[in-house]
């Protein structure tokens, strides 16, 4: 019996999962298996993502190739996780989010792996747009089935595990990493990085498991009865639906561009602008990561109790702090607490994007497109990002300025919270008038 066959099981939002005792007891276990497939799909598209930054050296060198080349292929990447997620939104309302989430991340397993083989640069490339399709759909089908399993009471919760798999997907790729590289030699030169994406193609495996052992989310099979019932993309537009969309890609896109501005300058700012030496930097980042690892687990705390609203603007009021104290500073300690506020702020609101992007879309009869519109289409900002902050950075103030947006962003971010409606225990339903 597939997962479509026991697409009627019942699921815990549409159940309720109401009970006594500790929270996770009011889960059921169609929940649960909903979670480890999309987090556990989530935490090896981490992993592959890490892959390119962590070979780079060795490509360099069996390719005889530059460091523009290599930017390329990430930028490549990139352009392929935006269009498979916003394509995979549209499938997984297609074909329901299970066979979508299995198809996604074979897809993407299938062509890291065949990486490994890769006779040249460009072959190589090929390979990594192809992954990235595979990557970008991953979120997609994933975040809905998850959301749409989980009971709205303990949905918060569900983006707070999911998110886990960003630290864990890092940490997974710089273990295995430091394995092969100690098997090898001490290095990743003369194809030992070939293992690395070698690896990348057991979560095969995991798409066999989730097509096989993952229950469908009862709501889209509700609202999917039939091929007749089936909504267009046009209903994005629909009353109800266009204005939550509109807002919900602003705020990400404005997330994006803080998250990817930070990550990609702070360690160079460290060093150039604060005269950190490189190996104190990098303890930096470790403490930056300690942070992204409280932020997601104090969302567990109260990003259910609190609302979404007041603990955005709580990350976002965290995050804009550590970014001006990094920028105004020069003291150790200070930059210390500063990237302990950054990691927290940011990580606390990607904890909870997923369920928020689905409770803002919660009438749409296509949640899955309608919430990859909001997530990748989003990632605007993050490719801008460093594009405006590296070409500001000349010399120390234009650095600091260069910084500077990113906490001007985190305020824009602040205002557009203020206006969005809270959504904390909002139901997923299908808006009848809008699916006419």
């Amino acid at each position: 019996m597939t997962a479509t066959d026991r697409a009627t099981a019942p699921s815990g939002s549409a159940s309720g999962a109401h009970g006594t005792g500790r929270w996770y007891r009011q889960v059921d276990a169609t929940a649960w298996r909903a979670l480890i497939a999309g987090g556990g799909a989530w935490l090896f598209e981490v992993f592959d993502v890490t892959l390119l930054s962590l070979t780079t050296p060795a490509l360099l060198a069996d390719f005889s190739t530059t460091k523009a080349q290599i930017g390329l292929i990430g930028t490549i990447q990139a352009v392929g996780m935006l269009v498979g997620g916003i394509a995979g939104g549209a499938i997984a309302d297609r074909i329901g989010r299970v066979r979508s989430l299995s198809y996604a991340t074979a897809v993407y397993a299938l062509f890291t792996g065949l990486a490994a083989l890769s006779p040249s640069l460009g072959v190589f490339t090929l390979l990594r747009l192809l992954a990235g399709l595979g990557m970008g759909a991953t979120w997609s089908a994933g975040a809905a089935l998850i959301a749409e399993t989980w009971p709205a009471e303990h949905r918060g919760k569900s983006g707070a595990l999911m998110q886990i798999g960003w630290p864990l997907g890092n940490l997974l790729g710089l273990g295995v990493a430091a394995v092969v590289t100690a098997s090898n030699g001490g290095e990743l030169h003369h194809g030992g990085w070939r293992i690395l994406y070698a690896v990348g193609a057991l979560p095969l495996l995991l798409a066999l498991y989730i097509r096989v052992a993952t229950p469908e989310s009862a709501s889209w099979s509700r609202d999917n009865a039939s091929d007749r019932s089936r909504p267009r993309a046009r209903t994005l537009l629909a009353r109800g639906t266009r204005e939550p969309l509109l807002l919900g890609l602003v705020f990400v896109l404005l997330l994006q561009y803080m998250f990817w501005g930070v990550v990609s300058f702070l360690p160079t700012y460290l060093v150039e602008v604060d005269g950190i030496s490189l190996g104190k930097s990098l303890a930096f980042l470790l403490i930056q990561q300690a942070g992204v690892a409280v932020g997601i687990i104090a969302y567990l705390g109260v990003g259910d109790r609190w609302g979404r609203k007041p603990v955005f603007i709580t990350y976002l009021t965290l995050t804009a702090c550590g970014i001006l104290l990094l920028i105004s500073t020069r003291s150790h300690p200070a930059v210390i607490v500063a990237s302990l506020l950054a990691g927290m702020g940011v990580s606390g609101i990607l904890a909870g994007i997923a369920p928020w992007a689905a409770e803002m879309v919660h009438q749409s009869p296509i949640r899955a497109t309608a919430m990859s519109v909001i997530y990748h289409g989003g990632r605007v900002g993050g490719a801008a990002a460093p594009y405006i902050i590296g070409s500001l950075a000349v010399g120390t103030t234009g650095f600091k300025i260069g910084l500077l947006t990113t906490a001007l962003a985190t305020v824009a971010g602040i205002i557009v919270m203020s206006f969005a409606p809270e959504t904390k225990g909002r139901e997923l339903t299908a808006n009848a008038a809008v699916h006419a």
